[in-house]
């Protein structure tokens, strides 16, 4: 993917200043610079590979050389605009963080510094902070421009800011905007940096994130810092050992960008899942009435899950094998269909349990019996789709010797 508009948008900043910029420190930390991460397993340098994972970003923090400066004279604003393709459609991400939010997470960098007279650095915690949600890997690259800037304050400014943050970061963590809306936001953010007397402190644009798991470092420090290559990442900042207590590195501004991989999305432990909960709850409500309604219910639940451009091809076969083992259970306890029958409609039910057979794990699963009857216990577990999404999560795994892809196909012909 060309990433022809970050392009303009860096072409337009840059003609807008009259000073050129100079080559600054911008440099990957992989899983060797890594420790004590706060989530280890989402940086431990596993590469990415299409189709077979997920990529998301997280801003684990902002480093600001003379914090007073940004907490009493200037505003702070940080950027991210990152692009992708998501089942081959172009999607953008704008992303912002204004000034309020900024100046309340700043904290002193180490203990000992601070007060309002005298400069000092400070870190702005923000490893919660999500710029882009678990998202598939597919054969397109992430790009992304990141930008840490200072604004010339006042009121009027300061509020411009805050809802320009407030807006994009609706944006992320969410479904992508239109690429149009995008845009718009672009356009905003280039009026923005071309008013007189707001300058840059971090910049850069990357072309091609998605290499391995790990972080980002974008800052302002020279290109050939002494420090380039020799910094780690330990219990989530940026330092110049790998020992938790090692020296804070404080000598520049910078970013700090998490770039993490998932291997699933199905938590085996969460007890709500939120992707495709309340197409579940409108098939255990839709039991109160006819058979159909709750079969077509159900098909509906499965067909949304099929087709959703937010899971990769094996976490899609676990959550339609999971959620069909569970709906398959609330059919033989609540007696209204015969089973294994979650076809519905007379024999047609003999179509999925015969397809199924040449998978023997679901199989076996799809066979289980339910031991007793619905107890309000069960029946809440029902609602809350607990028992689907836990099952899903056991057979993420018993599922892997087949090709991906094929538990998902066959039972979507077979419904």
């Amino acid at each position: 993917m060309q990433i022809l508009t970050m392009l303009g948008f860096k072409k337009a900043i840059d003609k807008i200043r009259t000073a050129p910029t100079l080559p600054r420190l911008v440099e990957r930390i992989d899983a060797a610079q890594i420790r004590h991460d706060p989530q280890p397993d989402l940086v431990d340098g596993k590469p990415f590979v299409p189709g077979e994972c997920y990529f998301g970003l997280r801003l684990a923090g902002l480093h600001l050389k003379d914090a007073r400066r940004f907490a009493q004279q200037v505003l702070p604003l940080c950027i991210c605009l990152a692009e992708f393709q998501q089942s081959g459609k172009r999607q953008a991400v704008p992303f912002s963080l204004g000034p309020d939010t900024i100046r309340q997470r700043l904290q002193p960098a180490f203990s000992g510094v601070g007060g309002d007279t005298e400069p000092h650095p400070g870190w702005v915690e923000l490893r919660d902070i999500e710029i882009v949600h678990p998202t598939p890997m597919s054969l397109a690259n992430l790009e992304a421009f990141i930008g840490l800037y200072a604004v010339p304050g006042d009121d009027i400014a300061r509020t411009l800011l805050n809802v320009m943050g407030s807006i994009s970061q609706a944006f992320a963590g969410g479904l992508s905007p239109a690429f149009g809306i995008a845009e718009k936001v672009y356009d905003g953010f280039t009026a923005l940096l071309g008013v007189k007397g707001v300058t840059p402190e971090v910049e850069a644009l990357h072309g091609n994130l998605l290499t391995k798991s790990g972080y980002l470092l974008v800052s302002n420090a020279p290109d050939d810092s002494p420090l380039k290559g020799k910094m780690f990442v330990s219990g989530g900042r940026l330092r110049q050992g790998e020992a938790p207590e090692s020296p804070v590195v404080t000598g520049f501004d910078y970013c700090l960008i998490a770039v993490q991989r998932r291997e699933t999305v199905i938590d085996i432990s969460s007890n709500a899942p939120d992707l495709f909960g309340t197409l579940w709850t409108r098939v255990v409500e839709a039991f109160e009435g006819s058979t159909d309604a709750a079969h077509d219910a159900f098909k509906r639940l499965q067909r949304v899950i099929y087709g959703s451009p937010d899971l990769i091809a094996r976490d899609r076969d676990a959550l339609l094998a999971g959620y069909l083992v569970e709906y398959q259970k609330a059919v033989q306890i609540l007696g209204q269909l015969a089973p294994p029958q979650p076809k519905g409609r007379g024999a047609a039910g003999e179509n999925i349990t015969k397809a199924v057979s040449r998978i023997p794990k679901l199989y076996a699963a799809l066979m289980e019996k339910p031991k007793g009857a619905a107890t309000d216990e069960i029946r809440k577990r029902w609602a809350s789709g607990s028992g689907a999404w836990m099952r899903a999560g056991q057979l993420r795994y018993e599922l892997n010797d087949t090709p991906a892809g094929f538990v998902g196909d066959t039972i979507i012909r077979a419904l």
